[in-house]
């Protein structure tokens, strides 16, 4: 009898699993540090790893490490055979805080050239950025400067049974025409351009069980006044009208926005057109150092009340 254990699938994981071992061994070697040491910080092996665990009649997979060198790359290759996304039904990818010019990208565009479909995944999540975080985590497509392209989407249209989802930026429009019928929860990070989103969903109709959201406004507003950005870096109230008039946000029970720099006035007119919604407004922007307050590029105050720079 064939177990989940015994499936090439698992056993091509377990591979990938020493193989990364093996890699932030020698990473440890190079940097002269003895890993059998107890009191040796974990950091100072430049720890990769990867998590399997069974869950479901499936396998939990959670890589953890950078965006950019060999264990990443030999991760989505395995996850690109057949065999294995067979097994998975929980999906996540996180890592240190480490980037290039404030931000931290992670390109899944190899594997979603591939061939492969995750016909059981049903939780996919790369870890928005944290507050504390120095570098502004991504999804981008392979070849482009800081541009989403379609890649959450494409990822989506991998998984037709996926009920959870979380990224840590908004996906484009083609988002919104990929049939997701279980899609329950939903969390939206805050990058530089939520790319429409909250105008995108309230158009939209493939998201017939969302019962969460949880929409993190653009982080634009931290390193420029709105007078000085682009126009469509920041969602305008009218866009939240609008999806709180339409029949997208009816199964949603819970709204979150996380860093909106909607008024009091606003937030209240918004909740008194679906007074039975569950409505929470979260304030955790990134983090900012005290010796750059006088640069005047942290314009805390936007925080529920309006907008300082249209003042």
């Amino acid at each position: 009898m064939t177990t989940l254990f015994s499936t090439p699938g698992y056993q091509a994981l377990m591979a990938l699993q020493r193989r990364i071992h093996a890699f932030t061994i020698d990473a440890a070697i190079e940097l002269d540090a003895d890993i059998d040491q107890p009191d040796l910080p974990l950091w100072t092996s430049l720890y990769q790893y990867l998590t399997i665990a069974p869950l479901h009649g499936g396998l939990h997979v959670e890589y953890f490490g950078g965006t950019w060198d060999e264990p990443f790359e030999w991760t989505l290759e395995c996850l690109a055979r057949q065999e294995v996304a067979d097994t998975l039904v929980s999906l996540a990818f996180a890592g240190p805080d480490e980037g290039a010019n404030g931000t931290r990208e992670w390109e899944f565009t190899p594997l979603l050239d591939s061939g492969a479909q995750f016909p059981r995944l049903r939780f996919l999540s790369i870890r928005p950025t944290a507050p504390e975080d120095h570098n502004t985590t991504m999804i981008v497509r392979a070849g482009s400067i800081m541009e989403e392209g379609g890649e959450i989407a494409r990822f989506a249209a991998k998984a037709p049974y996926l009920s959870d989802l979380v990224v840590p930026n908004a996906p484009d429009a083609t988002f919104f025409q990929v049939p997701l019928p279980q899609l329950s929860i939903m969390r939206i990070g805050g990058g530089s351009d939520t790319q429409g989103f909250i105008d995108n969903l309230a158009a939209s109709g493939n998201l017939p069980t969302l019962g969460l959201l949880d929409f993190t406004e653009s982080s634009e507003l931290q390193f420029t006044w709105a007078r000085s950005g682009p126009e469509t870096a920041v969602t305008p109230f009218a866009a939240y009208e609008r999806l709180f008039a339409s029949a997208a946000l009816d199964p949603v029970h819970s709204l979150r926005l996380r860093n909106t720099c909607l008024s009091l006035e606003q937030l209240h007119a918004l909740r008194a057109m679906r007074p039975s919604l569950q409505f929470m407004v979260i304030q955790a922007t990134q983090g900012g150092y005290v010796s750059h307050f006088d640069q005047n590029v942290f314009p805390w105050k936007h925080l529920v009340q309006a907008d300082p720079g249209l003042e």
